[in-house]
């Protein structure tokens, strides 16, 4: 137990519990560290990373490589289906994704956010879909909302108190490639987004490839998700960059909207 949170009024928290999400944690965002590397970067001693290595081994929650490197263990595969597969969003939104992915011909998302970061929930490849290593870190790993279409386009309609301290917390020009270079230059975009009804990214992240988002909202300013159309600019023509593809990425929105409010 930690007993300094129990001293100040917070909730016991088990520390043993909250080293192991740290190593977990830590292999995820390395995509497969070595015993040496946890050591580096853990305020743990090498002796006890190699216990909870062996326990988490014991019960498939990691794996270990032939050349010493920790992997996540398959046992998160189911646990993470039922996660996502008892969500509202994912049920009720999943088939317009299929949908919006063969009218537009592009890769499609359905996302969500979690404390201030994107997580894809579902996605679906149209006809003219590349497959790029793009896509597969979208779904592997949650990225700051302003680093993305549909993460900025679920930032602008957040309740201004959780959009500002979301804000704050970025580190404008060293921690990601988009060339938003300051809190007020990110406010502006926002707006736009909020005035427009969806946003774009247009290379802001990757050259070469374009992307569409638009909020699905409630009633309230909760903003349960996002939908997003994604693809090569050479696939995405300024027309369609316009126009056509938000309306179409808008209107999934809506009828996403729609399906969560009357089931």
């Amino acid at each position: 137990m930690d007993p300094e949170a129990a001293n100040n009024g917070e909730p016991r928290r088990i520390t043993s519990v909250l080293n192991a999400v740290e190593i977990i944690d830590a292999i995820k965002e390395h995509r497969g560290i070595t015993l040496q590397e946890l050591t580096t970067e853990l305020d743990l001693t090498k002796a006890t990373i190699h216990t909870y290595m062996a326990t988490l081994r014991q019960v498939g929650i990691v794996e270990q490589d032939g050349d010493g490197t920790y992997q996540l263990g398959d046992w998160f595969v189911p646990v993470s289906n039922y996660a996502r597969n008892s969500t509202d969003l994912y049920r009720l939104g999943r088939e317009e994704i299929d949908k919006l992915a063969t009218q537009t011909r592009h890769t499609a998302h359905l996302v969500t956010e979690s404390d201030g970061r994107q997580i894809v929930l579902y996605e679906s490849m149209g006809e003219e879909s590349v497959t790029t290593e793009y896509h597969l870190r979208m779904r592997e790993t949650p990225r700051k909302l302003h680093t993305s279409a549909a993460g900025k386009s679920i930032l602008a309609f957040l309740p201004e108190g959780r959009r500002e301290t979301l804000i704050s917390e970025i580190e404008f020009g060293t921690e990601s490639s988009t060339p938003i270079g300051s809190p007020d230059a990110l406010r502006e975009q926002l707006a736009t987004v909020r005035d427009q009804g969806y946003a774009i990214n247009d290379e802001e992240e990757i050259h070469g490839i374009r992307s569409i988002g638009a909020p699905i909202r409630g009633r309230t300013e909760d903003v349960a998700g996002a939908v997003s159309v994604t693809a090569p600019k050479t696939r995405l023509q300024n027309a369609e960059f316009a126009g056509e593809v938000p309306a179409l990425v808008m209107e999934a929105a809506n009828i996403i909207e729609v399906r969560l409010e009357t089931a």
